[in-house]
């Protein structure tokens, strides 16, 4: 399938034209086994089954990928009181897989999405606990207190507890600290407090025979990201190694990927996501999810950041994705990364 022609299409967005476009272009599109059975007629429809589907596409992408998160939800808020439709669940039915995947991550709330891929990630018996790792580790404290408040309304169980019974050992100290401590927020790092911390992480560590990972967990789990990034600086200025190295050497594991992970994401956020997603372009198989989590979900609030991070040190993120993706994912993909351009 060649790459659809789109762009927003529209001068001003309005809730109600677009929910009626957007429930048109549902109804529009044709399962697989409505199509088998429309192929097996006498009337051979395949080409206008093609264009009708296509146009179908184009209609959701461009409402999904270029408005607003605001305008998003007032067209899936508008679609449930004038017209009765429930878009969210009308996406499920009507499409799959990635290209589902990513619609749901923009018609969805932030939470209740964010809760979605925390609950398939730390249950079931394919225990796939790296998108859990991820969303805990890039998350805001009032971020997390949400998503727990949407897992609850959507599962009726306790997500701290789910998530802390999925993992064990040292990962489960750090999540339980994530998860149950107030982050700082604040945008001011006092350079004495931070070479204070320094030193604790020093005699947490090489100072020590056996790391201590408790002080690691307490002050990258509380401490404000800009703290941490004053921290990170004064270590390396105290004894003239990064922290990234010390806890390469100290610790093992997932534990050990785990910390590198919550610091990257502290220390440059934009950059932590664009190495995701570089790394989903490149690998054997594209990973679809990787992209639908480090792009699309992240367009409304630093897409445009993760772009330039991905283009100083990998090129072109919108040449590379119509290269290593296809289909209705990669016209959708390449839509928001447009949103944004």
């Amino acid at each position: 399938m060649a790459v659809l022609q789109l762009g927003r299409g529209y001068d001003r967005f309005e809730a109600e034209v677009a929910a009626y476009a957007f429930i048109r272009a549902l109804d529009a599109l044709v399962s697989d086994d409505e199509k088998a059975v429309a192929l097996g007629t006498t009337w051979n429809p395949a080409a206008a089954l093609e264009a009708n589907q296509d146009q179908a596409v184009a209609e959701l992408i461009r409402y999904t990928a270029y408005p607003s998160f605001s305008e998003r939800r007032a067209m899936v808020e508008t679609a449930a009181t004038l017209h009765g439709r429930d878009i969210v669940d009308e996406v499920r039915r009507k499409t799959s897989g990635d290209f589902q995947k990513g619609l749901l991550a923009l018609v969805e709330s932030p939470a209740i999405r964010d809760a979605e891929w925390i609950h398939k990630s730390v249950s079931g018996l394919l225990n796939r606990k790296g998108t859990a790792r991820e969303i805990l580790c890039t998350r805001t404290t009032y971020q997390l207190r949400a998503i727990a408040d949407a897992y609850y309304l959507k599962h009726g169980k306790d997500m701290v507890s789910d998530v802390l019974g999925a993992f064990s050992g040292k990962e489960r100290k750090l999540y339980e600290r994530l998860l149950t401590f107030d982050r700082v927020e604040s945008h001011h790092a006092d350079r004495d407090q931070a070479r204070i911390l320094a030193q604790a992480l020093y005699e947490a560590g090489p100072a020590r025979w056996g790391a201590d990972e408790g002080t690691f967990i307490d002050i990258l789990t509380t401490e404000s990201a800009d703290t941490i990034r004053a921290v990170f600086r004064e270590y390396e200025a105290l004894y003239g190694t990064s922290l990234f190295t010390v806890m390469d050497d100290q610790f093992s594991g997932n534990f050990e990927k785990d910390l590198l992970m919550l610091s990257k994401f502290l220390l440059e956020p934009a950059k932590a996501f664009a190495d995701i997603i570089h790394k989903a372009l490149t690998g054997l198989r594209t990973d679809g999810g990787d992209l639908v989590r480090a792009i699309i979900a992240r367009k409304d609030m630093d897409l445009w950041q993760i772009k330039e991070a991905y283009e100083l040190h990998h090129g072109s993120l919108m040449r590379k994705v119509e290269s290593a993706t296809s289909g209705d994912f990669r016209s959708l993909l390449m839509a928001v990364i447009a949103s944004v351009a």
